[in-house]
């Protein structure tokens, strides 16, 4: 290979933007007769396709689109006088060979080779040749086969997945919903959308009935894709399946899920059943209801919710003496069904592990003394606005908090004005939060990120200044009851330290 062309593959991989680019457009020009050079750097540019810069995959795409051109004239102008046919090319050592066998099937529609390329299938180890394979054989296969293809639903390569996807959305295989949902969290914004999409094909009604399925799995990821997918759907049936989750699921870490999933909903059925449990919850169920209620407190402010997109009962027959062959009375609010729940005694409620119960409690512990260095911050941060703070520490910490306030403010006014424009059907929202990279940041997560920031610089500022209470350094009065409460929790989680 020419040492001018492997400086240029080099440099695809060189940390300046511009000399990427700048390789990836010089590559594209030049011709490559020789065969090997061609397949290196064909595989070289294809890893540049997911370059974070886009003039560096603009230049490779390009680049790979002439190559293939070549290729195909090159094979157009070669004599095939051993009369080579596909069957021989779908078993050739060059992976380029197979996958024009493979798609050369697909566009003559040539059933007859769908056993042969099953068993290809489980053997072939180029990615673009099973993407390829997946996407041919979804015209050959009826909806009972396609356990051939869903396994590759995990596959290494996101082109695998996503032609994966979208084979079992035109077979319309219902079994796939569950891994559909789990999809929706994948690291690739191709997936995401195609998940998306074909869960759309299947309708609401499908969708929901299987959400539900797997919440009723024993299997624990399941039921944590399930909350992960109703705590982005604005639904009421969404908030009535979380609230289910959360007040009778066996496993306590599902219950936590569904606890923390209902704070993504602003709405009065979700505030009534938070409040319920925060005050006759037990344990960690109890601090997750109140934790919940602080981050939509903190997301939506301190009033709360009039109204809810939970479907209202319907009406029911009224309510007969008891004793007297009655049924059930009217619904209760949900309220006060969870308050009735949690009192009905220890020996109904769902038990932990004394390991397990040790490390929650650990945890709960350190959470606490997080929540108390916050609260310290804020007085201390009161005293930094009135101009009463001399210490460097706790004035620089103090102008980021300014900072950090100040772009929440502007991310919210900007959330503001596009409010009216985001989309609000069930499938809508379904496709829009989950069909967006993870580098296009919009303002809500954009304010959310820098609130989260901010609460770390306020239990940041309240160690510091707790430490300096400690040391006699800093002791404003208000600060005496936060030191107090301070060493008491500090002297509980040692304890409960040693136990573990």
């Amino acid at each position: 290979m020419d040492i001018k062309i492997k400086r240029l593959i080099k440099d695809l991989n060189n940390s300046d933007d511009d000399l990427r680019a700048l390789s990836a457009m010089t590559l594209m020009k030049l011709d490559f007769p020789d065969r090997a050079t061609r397949e290196e750097v064909l595989q070289s540019l294809i890893t540049a396709t997911g370059d974070r810069n886009i003039s560096v995959r603009f230049f490779a795409r390009k680049a790979i689109d002439k190559i293939k051109k070549t290729e195909k004239l090159l094979r157009a102008g070669e004599e095939q006088a051993d009369g080579e046919k596909i069957d021989e090319r779908l078993v050739a050592t060059d992976y380029e060979d197979r996958l024009a066998a493979v798609m050369e099937i697909g566009t003559g529609n040539l059933a007859q080779y769908r056993d042969q390329l099953v068993t290809m299938l489980d053997s072939e180890e180029h990615a673009f040749v099973r993407a390829a394979l997946i996407s041919t054989l979804k015209g050959f296969l009826d909806k009972q086969q396609a356990g051939i293809l869903s396994r590759f639903l995990n596959d290494p390569d996101n082109r695998v997945r996503s032609n994966t996807i979208e084979a079992l959305e035109s077979l319309k295989v219902e079994e796939s919903i569950p891994s559909l949902f789990s999809a929706l969290s994948d690291p690739d914004n191709r997936i995401r959308a195609a998940a998306a999409k074909a869960l759309q094909s299947f309708g609401e009604e499908k969708v929901f009935a299987e959400l539900k399925k797997m919440l009723e799995s024993h299997e624990e990821w399941m039921k944590g894709s399930a909350i992960y997918a109703l705590s982005h759907i604005q639904a009421g049936e969404a908030i009535e399946l979380l609230v289910d989750a959360a007040r009778v699921s066996t496993h306590a870490d599902t219950r936590i899920k569904a606890i923390i999933a209902l704070a993504n909903y602003y709405d009065a059925t979700t505030w009534g059943f938070l409040k319920g449990m925060a005050a006759n919850g037990e344990g960690v169920f109890k601090e997750t209801a109140n934790r919940a209620l602080k981050l939509i407190e903190e997301k939506y402010g301190p009033e709360p919710p009039s109204e809810t997109i939970v479907a209202a009962p319907q009406e029911e027959k009224p309510v007969a003496p008891v004793g007297k062959g009655s049924e059930e009375g009217a619904m209760e609010d949900i309220a006060s069904a969870v308050s009735k729940f949690f009192r009905q005694g220890k020996d109904e409620a769902v038990g932990l592990s004394n390991k397990a119960t040790l490390s929650f409690s650990v945890t709960d512990l350190r959470k606490e003394i997080d929540e108390l260095f916050k609260e310290a911050g804020h007085t201390v941060f009161y005293f930094y606005q009135a101009g009463e703070l001399e210490f460097p520490d706790l004035l620089t910490t103090g102008h980021e908090i300014l900072r950090m306030n100040f772009f929440i403010q502007k991310y919210a006014e900007e959330e503001e004005k596009a409010a009216g424009k985001k989309p609000q059907g069930f499938f809508e929202q379904l496709k829009g939060l989950f069909a967006k990279s993870p580098e296009q940041k919009n303002s809500a997560s954009q304010g959310e990120r820098f609130s989260r920031r901010r609460d770390e610089l306020f239990c940041k500022m309240g160690q510091m200044a707790l430490k300096k209470y400690g040391a006699g350094e800093y002791q404003p009065k208000q600060l005496e009851p936060y030191y107090a409460n301070w060493q008491k929790l500090q002297k509980k989680l040692e304890s409960e330290q040693k136990k573990v």
